[in-house]
């Protein structure tokens, strides 16, 4: 017999609502949401007096690497930093040993995924040049999305040439399937990074110096040229430059298909926080200066923005002091997946007064609609999984490297004041992670399930 748990007393926000409301759940699903459960004979009544109640938070970048000969993160200890950040799913990205480019990594990857996560996953795969078939087999294979690197940023992931990106994109341009795109110019790319070495500059601004704005706003020019001349779907991933929003606004308003994210460190840090972070705030794009961040987020109020994820790459402590002396050693890319959400909401809320709807739209129901798994998930309406985050929206905490629960502990945002806490997250309902004064996960490796393209709509 399916469990049947309440949560009572919370404030209950969806992308359009919010409301004073117990949520019912049976089994896995949420069975209804009423003013009053009091008659209600559940197994477990969850208190959410004063705290939030909202769909579980999707990741839709993550790098967890599975699979991966020196184990750096993978989906148990990545998923185990995703509960305790609020997140009930994931979209994988396809880096990993091999590369995921063909319909036997994928189904490698499901396999590690569901033995390992703690969490449901969907999977990216790669477009790097290779056949149109692999990618239509992929595609069979059930991935969420497709991938591509504008530029030679990711060691093992080659960038795709134009004429291979204008094959993948009319190879999708009759299907929903998004074309994932890292948008930087590689010419200008690389040509800045040259002249700085030569130059003899490794501080951290350098990096930031070497990748400026417009390397990355060519690229989603022309990712959203290609788009509109094929009509298919085109996903700009973390964005962070305004001119590049604009682009895509103005993609968006002559209705070309077209979706962009941006990830907190382009949100909550600037280049102050890259020269104090040094190879810990090494990532691409490169973290910008506070004037970029504050117009980025004209773009999250006016519904531009569709996605905040993390990009999250658990890289080794020693793999990023590397760069300490020379910035240029580091890898690029931070860790990002259990703070994300909590430091987002406590900008959202405390410091942007936006409403909670717009976190929603942003964090779960957006990601859910354009990877193909609403409305069973980023939804709390009957029949949805009962996936759930709850917030105390009064609980300040200093992030702290050694409060990580994913296995490399370093976080970009060392030392920060975040005002919200995760208390609580569940997955298809049930409890994976609370929060009573320290960190407890619930929840058994293998809970996860593989989300394929068509779950939301009942596959």
């Amino acid at each position: 017999m399916a469990k049947k748990v309440v949560i009572r007393g919370g404030i209950v926000s969806t992308d359009t609502d919010v409301f004073q409301a117990d949520v019912v759940i049976d089994g896995e699903v949420v069975s209804g949401l009423t003013t009053d459960s009091s008659d209600i004979d559940a197994d477990e009544v969850i208190d959410a007096t004063d705290k939030l109640v909202i769909p579980g938070g999707i990741d839709a970048h993550t790098h967890f690497k599975d699979p991966d000969p020196n184990e750096i993160e993978g989906f148990y200890y990545g998923s185990m930093g995703a509960v305790a950040g609020g997140i009930s799913s994931v979209v994988e990205m396809p880096q990993a040993t091999p590369v995921a480019s063909e319909a036997a990594h994928i189904k490698e990857k499901i396999e590690l995924g569901e033995k390992k996560s703690l969490v449901d996953f969907a999977l990216w795969g790669a477009a790097i040049n290779q056949d149109v078939e692999s990618i239509e087999e992929m595609i069979d294979t059930g991935i969420a999305a497709v991938k591509s690197f504008m530029a030679g940023s990711s060691p093992g992931f080659p960038r795709i040439t134009d004429a291979s990106m204008y094959d993948v994109f009319a190879l999708l341009a009759d299907s929903d399937v998004p074309y994932g795109l890292h948008a930087e110019n590689d010419e200008l790319l690389q040509d800045g990074i040259n002249t700085l070495q030569e130059a003899g500059e490794n501080d951290p601004l350098a990096h930031a110096d070497s990748r400026p704005p417009i390397v990355e706003a060519e690229a989603i020019n022309r990712a959203i040229f290609f788009a509109e001349e094929t009509g298919a779907r085109a996903y700009i991933c973390h964005t962070s430059t305004v001119s590049g929003l604009e682009l895509v606004r103005r993609a968006k308003d002559r209705g070309v298909r077209v979706e962009v994210e941006t990830c907190p460190q382009y949100l909550a840090l600037d280049t102050d926080d890259l020269v104090k972070l040094g190879p810990f705030g090494r990532c691409a794009p490169a973290i910008r200066e506070r004037d970029e961040v504050e117009l980025l987020w004209t773009y999250v109020q006016d519904g531009t923005m569709d996605v905040i994820s993390s990009d999250h790459c658990g890289y080794t402590i020693e793999s990023k002091e590397a760069g300490k002396d020379n910035i240029w050693n580091a890898p690029l890319g931070l860790s990002g997946i259990q703070t994300m959400f909590p430091a987002m909401l406590d900008e959202f809320i405390h410091k942007r007064d936006l409403d909670f709807t717009d976190f929603v739209r942003v964090s779960s129901t957006n990601p859910a609609k354009i990877f193909g798994s609403y409305p069973r998930k980023g939804s709390l309406r009957p029949g949805s999984d009962a996936d759930i985050a709850i917030y105390d929206l009064n609980a300040p905490w200093t992030a702290t490297g050694a409060d990580m629960l994913h296995k490399n502990k370093w976080t970009p945002f060392e030392g920060k004041k975040i005002g919200v806490r995760v208390v609580r997250t569940l997955v298809r309902g049930a409890t994976m992670y609370e929060f009573n004064g320290e960190h407890v996960v619930h929840g058994q490796q293998g809970h996860g399930r593989f989300i394929n393209r068509e779950y939301g709509v009942g596959g």
